[in-house]
């Protein structure tokens, strides 16, 4: 009898856990004393945790897309600037922009209308030439379901535009496509999470081919702009040299110290810990806090008070915007002496990251194929990993309940249930699979 000894040494994990949740429970509650936080606490933090509840359909709620609060990313927005440019010239390239998961590389494809205004209003009063207008219309989408045929391609791309698809695929369908999308008014085309048009399936291979060939016959009339991820990226270009067809790459990274104190500072006047007054402040009229010893009030002295509290921050989360903010909102409630004399002495809660160290090998290679495809259903993963739906059941939700990745579950089929690393915990799994050679480096 073939005996799978790594599933029941799993299931007896697993078993031990389902049955002392208390002892978890005493886990966290130790980290909160020590000043630490768990992966686990972090996860939960997350809106869309789904054990209080199920939801009807496995899929993540698309991201918001907005330009509001933007920050930083000057050079980046110039070399877009320049890209738009280029396509209005008539020297039109696709365009890529990378960044590490919850870098904000969402936002900033969101703030690509507000640039898109920007230009308008600075060629307002230029010189006139012979440049195309600018693109009355553009959209924003992202796709959740990988395509795994040329027909599934065709079928959402001919969507972006609002035009019928083709019935059935043939010889002609891709030329037809190419000619029907050449046909509409140009359009401003951004695809965020392109990672995860890419699944280790049978015929996605196909369908990326497909895809890359439509963008790449209407890139001269329709303005391109995809977004991914900087590790799915790395495969993408290694396994199917995504990198031929894409002229313009800009790299965006996380916030440095100054960006990430100018984003959190804001979430601080919200909680109206300091006062609005210190916002409207020139950079230059902000002192260093650190040199000063009584910086209580900032609407009379414009210091910081909590200047020591973002520098630990950027530290401790690397500059990932969403992570520094729930560190802060933590570290906040779970203070322990907290008086109008000390509130200003508050340290940033640590991250204990014991969970990740307790895996084994098959759980990082899970885990980093999880992370570079956004999210995997059970079957997915078994496909993947060419196991059984059951095996790949149970090594998920063990991950799952040591908080690694949540899950969004089917209400209809358990293979159909989907699990996603958490976008506060992106860059400390991602750190620790490439430091275990499990992620490009």
């Amino acid at each position: 009898m073939d005996i799978n000894l790594r599933l029941f040494s799993r299931l007896g994990h697993w078993a031990s856990n389902l049955l002392a949740p208390k002892r978890s429970l005493k886990s966290e509650s130790d980290d909160a004393q020590q000043g630490l936080i768990s992966l686990k606490t972090i996860a939960n933090q997350y809106p869309l945790q789904i054990g209080q509840g199920q939801l009807t359909e496995a899929v993540p709620t698309r991201p918001f897309y907005s330009s509001d609060r933007f920050v930083g990313r000057e050079q980046q927005l110039n070399q877009m600037t320049e890209v738009i440019n280029l396509w209005r010239n008539h020297h039109g390239e696709i365009s890529a922009i990378v960044a590490p998961a919850g870098a904000g590389l969402s936002a900033f494809l969101g703030y690509m209308p507000t640039l898109l205004q920007q230009i308008q209003d600075d060629t307002e009063h230029a010189v006139p030439t012979n440049a195309k207008a600018l693109p009355n219309t553009w959209l924003i989408m992202s796709f959740y379901q990988a395509p795994l045929s040329a027909f599934a391609a065709i079928t959402n791309l001919c969507h972006c535009f609002n035009i019928a698809p083709p019935k059935r695929i043939s010889d002609s369908s891709i030329t037809d496509t190419i000619y029907a999308i050449n046909q509409q008014p140009p359009q401003l085309i951004i695809i965020d999470d392109l990672h995860k048009l890419m699944l280790r399936m049978m015929g996605n291979y196909q369908a990326l081919v497909t895809f890359a060939t439509i963008i790449m016959e209407t890139r001269k009339h329709h303005c391109w702009i995809l977004g991914c991820e900087k590790y799915a990226w790395q495969r993408l270009s290694a396994q199917y040299q995504i990198t031929h067809f894409i002229k313009h790459i800009i790299n965006i990274d996380y916030f440095n110290a100054q960006e990430l104190a100018n984003i959190q500072t804001q979430q601080l006047v919200e909680l109206g810990l300091i006062s609005a007054d210190y916002l409207k402040q020139k950079p230059a009229e902000k002192p260093n806090n650190h040199k000063s010893d009584t910086p209580d009030d900032t609407s009379e002295t414009g210091v910081n008070p909590y200047d020591e509290q973002l520098k630990q921050l950027h530290t401790i989360s690397q500059g990932h915007p969403k992570l520094a903010a729930l560190l802060l909102q933590h570290s906040l409630k779970h203070q322990v002496e907290t008086t109008s004399d000390n509130k200003h002495k508050i340290d940033i809660c640590k991250i204990n990251s014991s969970a990740l160290q307790q895996c084994q090998d098959n759980d990082l290679f899970s885990l980093a194929e999880i992370y570079v495809h956004g999210g995997l259903k059970v079957e997915q993963h078994a496909h993947i990993f060419a196991q059984s739906i059951e095996q790949s059941s149970l090594q998920l939700a063990y991950l799952a309940r040591h908080g690694l990745i949540i899950a969004q579950y089917s209400q209809q089929d358990f293979a159909q249930h989907f699990y996603f690393i958490t976008p506060t915990l992106t860059k400390i799994i991602a750190s620790h699979l490439v430091n275990n050679n499990k992620l490009f480096n």
